[in-house]
């Protein structure tokens, strides 16, 4: 079985977001970054390689500024409790999802296989 690096964006290293814990089984390593600049998280990005992001969705202009500096076509999962979903514009040619909280580990899990 292929490992599949999740690269989980967050806001503080003292929270345990509860993604983590909802990929947290074999299969899946998950890697957790703080970035609040699009060089922080392209840095990141670069080194660790991950095969998909996972953020809230109030990352979506961080994630869209560094978007077109990202050669990997990483596909990006975005996550709130936003009624309308994703309101930023669409990021062209790289697999996108959004998930409303709440939702469940199946559910997240699922998503991920689909957009790998």
């Amino acid at each position: 079985m292929t490992t599949i690096k999740a690269l989980l964006l967050q806001d503080s290293t003292a929270c345990t977001h509860p993604i983590e814990k909802m990929i947290e089984e074999p299969g899946f390593e998950v890697l957790r970054v703080l970035a609040s600049a699009s060089d922080e998280l392209l840095k990141s990005i670069f080194a660790l390689q991950p095969d998909l992001i996972i953020c809230e969705d109030s990352y979506s202009k961080l994630i869209l500024s560094a978007e077109r500096r990202i050669q990997k076509n990483i596909p990006i999962v975005f996550v709130g409790a936003n009624e309308g979903g994703f309101t930023e514009m669409p990021i062209p040619n790289r697999p996108t999802a959004y998930l409303k909280w709440p939702f469940t580990g199946g559910v997240l899990r699922a998503m991920i296989h689909l957009l790998i």
